[in-house]
């Protein structure tokens, strides 16, 4: 019975072992490494607002269908002179017609829908387009977002581990008499704020994951962004290769489909005020002579009072508006163009001031209070403020770079052209 039990226990144990392995290999297997320019590929394949506005456009175009069929014909049925008095009396007088009547659309109504509903396709694939750089943009952004965290918890974690050493120094230091012990329990303090501020970090970390997942259409993916930008600092563009012509950014340049869909709706309007022709024919029984006869008539409406003139005054309106809009609209890009570019600048020379002075600075302070604390030549505060001026140091270039390549994403999403490859 022992061996058997024993036996068991260690079937148990095997079991549990080849489990929890299991589930390290599913946690490490669920870890995706993701570059910049592969997020964006798979945004523009999967982005769910993308995938929407492709709905859009197959409406349209079936929208393009309808307004290109010809009006269906019409068919009556009329019973006369049936159920009155005398020679009228039951149906012996009575005559039956049956006909059928056809709009003839005039002044090339159907040609003007058609052409009304191409124009809006070719206007909807314009804000398709503005989409794709809003997706890409997105991407990007949260893709910069993401690497900025990772690389603040990867400094928070070092900052953790010089803590945990300075803990274990001076509580050797404390037991042998050589420090006080309220500085073993500062350096607690400051250990435990660390970890909750890495706590905080990982949690931030995995929020963004989340956002990353939405815009790419995933979920549940470990996604890890590699990518190189952060090492090196990139000379800036000019102002000339943002801005160079105004005509061909995109949200102005899409504007000019929308003056052709306001130029089509004016020629629909137009020729909505002519009246249609409607031609008639049928055959008529007269019950009374046994005999058939034939009928054909023509009606068109008479444009005495309604000649459409209020919606084409609307629709000439309307285009008249255009100048206006464009003129705001390209006032709001160049003072938006002007805005990002000056937080580029700002921000580059920032990140170089950080990057060629201040962290050197800091990291040789850092050191030289490191040293001189075990030497006892330093107070511990003084090494403590070291340590934050360079871990501050540390989180503040990260920020500024951050901020750079986001005016970056922001100049690409405004002017359709790529600086972040």
């Amino acid at each position: 019975m022992r061996f058997r039990s024993v036996i068991i226990l260690l079937c148990c144990i095997m079991l549990i072992n080849v489990n929890a392995q299991q589930g390290k290999d599913s946690v490490k297997n669920n870890y995706q490494k993701i570059t910049l320019q592969e997020a964006v590929e798979v945004a523009l394949k999967n982005n769910p607002n993308l995938t929407v506005n492709k709905y859009e456009i197959e409406s349209l175009e079936k929208l393009k269908i309808q307004a290109g069929l010809t009006p269906n014909p019409e068919a009556g049925f009329e019973a006369e002179d049936f159920l009155g008095r005398k020679e009228l009396s039951g149906i012996k007088g009575s005559q039956y017609t049956l006909s059928g009547s056809q709009i003839f659309e005039l002044s090339c109504k159907k040609s003007s829908r058609i052409y009304l509903s191409e124009t809006q396709i070719v206007s909807s694939k314009g804000e398709y387009e503005l989409l794709k750089f809003d997706a890409v943009a997105n991407v990007k952004a949260t893709f910069i977002l993401l690497y900025q965290i990772q690389r603040q918890s990867e400094q928070q974690s070092k900052f953790v581990e010089l803590n945990e050493e300075m803990l274990k120094t001076i509580s050797e230091r404390v037991k042998a008499g050589r420090t006080s012990p309220a500085e073993e329990s500062k350096v607690k303090v400051v250990l435990t704020n660390s970890q909750i501020k890495f706590d905080r970090l990982q949690r931030n970390y995995s929020s963004i994951q989340t956002q990353l997942n939405s815009l790419l259409g995933t979920t549940g993916q470990n996604l890890i962004p590699i990518t190189d930008l952060f090492d090196s600092i990139a000379t800036p563009t000019t102002r000339e290769e943002v801005i160079d012509d105004i005509e061909e950014i995109p949200s102005i340049k899409i504007l000019e489909n929308e003056i052709n869909v306001r130029q089509a709706a004016i020629e629909l309007e137009k020729s909505l005020a002519i009246p249609d022709l409607t031609v008639s024919g049928g055959v008529r029984y007269l019950n009374e002579l046994k005999t058939n006869s034939f009928i054909a008539g023509v009606s068109i409406p008479l444009p005495f009072f309604n000649r459409n003139q209020g919606n084409i005054a609307s629709a000439e309106v309307r285009l008249e508006q255009m100048d206006a809009i464009i003129n705001r609209r390209k006032l709001s890009v160049i003072a938006r163009i002007n805005t990002v570019y000056n937080n580029l600048l700002s921000a580059h020379n920032n990140s170089l001031q950080l990057k060629n002075n201040i962290k050197p600075q800091a990291e040789k302070a850092y050191e030289i209070t490191r040293q001189g604390y075990l030497q006892g030549r330093f107070a511990f505060i003084d090494l403590l403020d070291a340590q934050r001026t360079l871990f501050d140091t540390e989180a503040q270039y990260l920020l500024e770079l951050a901020d750079y390549y986001n005016s970056l994403i922001e100049l690409e999403n405004i002017t359709g052209k790529t600086f972040i490859k």
